[in-house]
């Protein structure tokens, strides 16, 4: 028993995805902490909320993987799946994404205070999304997660991107050249993350598309020491 236990260790650590996945999570609980800190040591009040929702989305995706990266060391040890990792997962993730359009529809409206109507416009798509999972009788976890992904992920990454694009044009004339990389290098990295996060799920170019989701993650969260700046700023 010790030395298939042993041998099941062996493979794990020649196994990529045990080093990805891994990355993958503590950069989002990265970029998280990095908002969170932003935010409690905030000058300008304006974009706190919004940004609280992407902080969320990094905690929850986090978690996403850890119970992932869990659920690969129990495979490589040859343990029976667990569904209560598995529901877990798929719980995080769904949550997760649902937060990131809420922060991409949080900052589209930001500026305008009297028109906060588009904000409810999640809340009114997880309506619609529990009832399409119920009227298709869709019960297995990993295929609602994978609408959820399809869905929310990728429309919530990719107006996230355009958003951080806006973001930039509207602080550039402030001459703060560290916030506008910040904000330059999240946009390209929702950009690729809205294709490889919330489209694409099989390997691309002969490699796991999760490598490609970790470098996405690694580069948000090395922008949010950058963004940070953004919470020092009257708007």
């Amino acid at each position: 028993m010790i030395e298939v236990r042993e041998i099941g260790m062996t493979v794990l650590f020649r196994e990529p995805l045990f080093y990805i996945d891994f990355i993958y999570s503590v950069s989002f609980l990265v970029m998280a902490g990095l908002i969170v800190k932003g935010i409690t040591r905030a000058t300008s009040m304006t974009l706190v909320s919004s940004f609280s929702m992407l902080a969320g989305f990094g905690f929850t995706h986090s978690i996403t993987e850890m119970v992932d990266w869990v659920k690969l060391i129990r495979d490589e040890l040859g343990q029976p799946e667990s569904a209560a990792l598995l529901y877990t997962s798929q719980f995080f993730l769904i949550l997760s994404f649902v937060l990131l359009l809420q922060f991409a529809i949080d900052i589209l409206t930001y500026k305008n205070s009297q028109s906060k109507r588009p904000r409810v416009i999640p809340s009114i798509l997880v309506v619609i999304y529990l009832i399409v999972l119920v009227l298709f009788r869709i019960s297995d976890i990993r295929q609602a997660g994978l609408i959820a992904r399809h869905s929310f992920g990728f429309v919530g990454s990719t107006l996230s991107a355009v958003m951080f694009f806006r973001l930039n044009k509207t602080m550039k004339p402030l001459g703060n050249k560290k916030l506008n990389r910040g904000l330059i290098i999240a946009a390209v990295s929702m950009a690729v993350y809205a294709i490889c996060g919330g489209l694409i799920v099989t390997p691309l170019f002969g490699l796991p598309i999760q490598l490609y989701r970790a470098c996405c993650a690694f580069a948000l969260a090395f922008s949010a020491a950058s963004i940070l700046e953004i919470f020092k700023i009257r708007h």
